[in-house]
């Protein structure tokens, strides 16, 4: 390597907004006891903190987290906007698909759905419809 220069690492982007519907965010923060993974749908509890959805809340889905956050951090949430399907960090028993009509709801548009698969808990391959 020439004198002066270092290798500073590599970076590697994510392909996951799959087209150009408006991106609004917000933030809040993240409830005790819960880890929020980047692109992990959430939910927002009684007491107005944000908490990793189960299979049991998919329908009380409120937004996207757009980063990693644990307890007690603010984290940025999207609440629009189009994502691939294969993005998305869904908890184990559920497929992106399983998020596809609830996230219409908020604006939150999946694409690809279809081909994704779990990435949480490791489940397994999504169904096809």
């Amino acid at each position: 390597m020439a004198a002066g220069k270092e290798l500073l690492g590599s970076y590697n982007p994510k392909m996951v907004h799959a087209g150009d519907y408006p991106v609004v965010t917000d933030s809040g923060t993240v409830a005790e006891g819960e880890t929020i993974l980047e692109l992990m749908p959430v939910v927002l509890g009684t007491d107005g903190k944000l908490k990793a959805v189960t299979s049991d809340t998919v329908a009380n889905v409120y937004g996207l987290a757009a980063e990693n956050a644990d307890a007690g951090q603010e984290v940025v949430i999207y609440l629009t906007g189009e994502f691939f399907g294969d993005s998305i960090e869904v908890p184990a028993g559920t497929t992106a698909a399983d998020f596809k009509a609830p996230f219409r709801k908020l604006c939150i548009f999946l694409v690809d759905t279809e081909n994704a698969v779990a990435t949480s808990g490791g489940a397994e391959e999504s169904k096809t419809e």
